[in-house]
């Protein structure tokens, strides 16, 4: 893995803007898309403890080349099940492995704990970014970002409550025109719900999805209903792209029966997967890759990999 204090490379991959083509989630697909499958394991077959060639080998796919930007959405219908968490995570493992950008872009409007769990201070926020516009090299957009320990370029909804509340479609669409071609890799920590205009559009632009949800029957019915609204509005290829992560699984004695919803899922989702309980995550501060569990460790990688692999299953 290289180092977050090395110089990062240049995003050298063609650039289009997705965020602004239905097409990239499948709008205007004549057929769905074909079942993805995590590295030949098809969903149906268990969540076996991953092995250390298993997670060598996706540790080696997260440096896969990026032929253009690609977007990574982490939804979820209600708060508290961990998806700022499982945002940062994701960046920070994706950071790590790679030499090209990777951005974290907050479109929370609730002006969430990512600066917390991130460990960064605020800079320019999406506003200022949509109100300067392009750069023209990245090297520009650098230094009005914060970056974490672990790598990952860091865009907040707002410095504020009350700038991040003023986020809309119109100034996400402009403030994704100012960075979407100088990173390979964009992690979107998308609000709570899907409705609004501006959870519509960020969907819309998204090349793979990640649904957070609790060990709970709630929690997977509301994931549940996630898919069949993708599926019923005309993102059924996004749905074939989304990921649902089981998030704070314990060890034995769960509420639910993993392997029953694994099963439950297998036919809506592209993957599904869990995220062991682990102490470092429940504190709620800063997150450190290195604090966690060897087990969480080895998932936040595996989620990695299995929501890049869906992004780059798009053209």
């Amino acid at each position: 893995m290289s180092s977050p204090h090395h110089p990062p490379l240049p995003y050298s991959g063609t650039s289009s803007a997705p965020h602004l083509d239905p097409g990239v989630a499948g709008l205007d697909a004549p057929r769905p898309a074909p079942r993805r499958r995590l590295f030949g394991r098809g969903l149906t077959e268990g969540d076996p403890t991953p092995g250390p060639a298993d997670v060598a080998a996706w540790t080696g796919y997260l440096a896969a080349p990026v032929p253009s930007p690609r977007r990574i959405g982490v939804i979820a219908l209600k708060g508290g099940v961990g998806k700022t968490t499982l945002s940062v995570l994701l960046a920070s493992t994706l950071a790590r492995a790679r030499r090209d950008p990777v951005l974290l872009f907050d479109t929370d409007t609730t002006f969430g704990s990512l600066a917390l769990r991130t460990g960064v201070p605020l800079q320019a926020s999406a506003h200022e970014l949509a109100a300067a516009g392009d750069p023209g090299r990245f090297e520009v957009l650098a230094g009005a970002l914060a970056r974490s320990a672990d790598g990952a370029w860091v865009l907040p909804s707002g410095r504020d409550p009350e700038q991040s509340a003023q986020l809309t479609e119109d100034v996400y669409v402009q403030a994704m025109n100012a960075v979407f071609k100088h990173v390979a890799v964009m992690v979107t920590d998308c609000g709570a719900g899907l409705a609004t205009p501006l959870m519509r559009r960020v969907v819309s632009g998204c090349h793979s999805l990640v649904l957070a949800t609790s060990p709970s029957v709630d929690g997977l019915l509301a994931s549940h209903n996630v898919l069949r609204w993708l599926r019923q509005s005309g993102f059924e290829a996004l749905a074939d792209r989304s990921i649902v992560a089981v998030t704070n699984v314990p060890a034995q004695g769960g509420a639910v029966d993993i392997a029953e919803a694994r099963t439950r899922f297998a036919g809506l989702a592209g993957d599904f997967l869990t995220v062991p309980a682990d102490r470092h995550l429940a504190t709620g501060s800063q997150l450190h890759l290195e604090a966690l569990d060897g087990r969480t460790r080895s998932a936040a990688i595996r989620l990695a990999a299995s929501a890049l692999g869906a992004a780059l299953a798009t053209p």
